[in-house]
């Protein structure tokens, strides 16, 4: 992808990143702050904040992305959906500067980690207000569930599922 080369120079840099953007929401496993998205919210950009020791659940995008790890490291493991369930494929550590990928069908079912005793911070770009974009949750026992992630900084603009 054409933006991955930005990307990667930008969480290569340290300190740009302002602290309302980088703080851990104790309560969460994770905090989603919008930095940006124009007004047509023909794609976003995203800080997330994940706690230490906490992760998210097995989810999709629904569209591609660009994945920039800025502070700490952070464990993907990546799924693919199989007739018999969801299969692992792999888990890849992400350290500063690192950027990866997610885009359907065949790369957008994963899980990010912390295994750190900090928090970390990672940077996504997305095709798409991915705060009001419909995606899934797949649960171990098979279940798949709707959902829509929002932002913790600023007010839900889309309708609840």
């Amino acid at each position: 992808m054409a933006i991955e080369p930005h990307l990667r120079a930008l969480v290569s840099q340290h300190g740009w990143l302002e602290e309302p953007f980088s703080r851990s929401i104790p309560t969460k496993a994770y905090a989603q702050y919008l930095l940006h998205r124009p007004p047509d919210h023909v794609f976003s950009v995203v800080s997330f904040v994940w706690n230490p020791l906490q992760g998210s659940p097995i989810h999709n995008h629904q569209t591609w992305g660009v994945i920039g790890q800025y502070e700490g490291e952070e464990e993907e493991t990546r799924y693919r959906l199989s007739k018999t369930g969801l299969e692992r494929i792999h888990t890849a550590t992400a350290h500063p500067g690192d950027v990866a990928h997610v885009y359907p069908p065949d790369r957008d079912v994963h899980r990010i980690w912390n295994p750190t005793n900090a928090p970390t911070v990672s940077i996504h770009i997305y095709g798409g207000d991915i705060g009001s974009q419909a995606r899934h949750v797949f649960d171990p026992d098979g279940r798949v569930r709707p959902f829509v992630s929002g932002y913790d900084n600023c007010p839900a603009d889309y309708p609840a599922l």
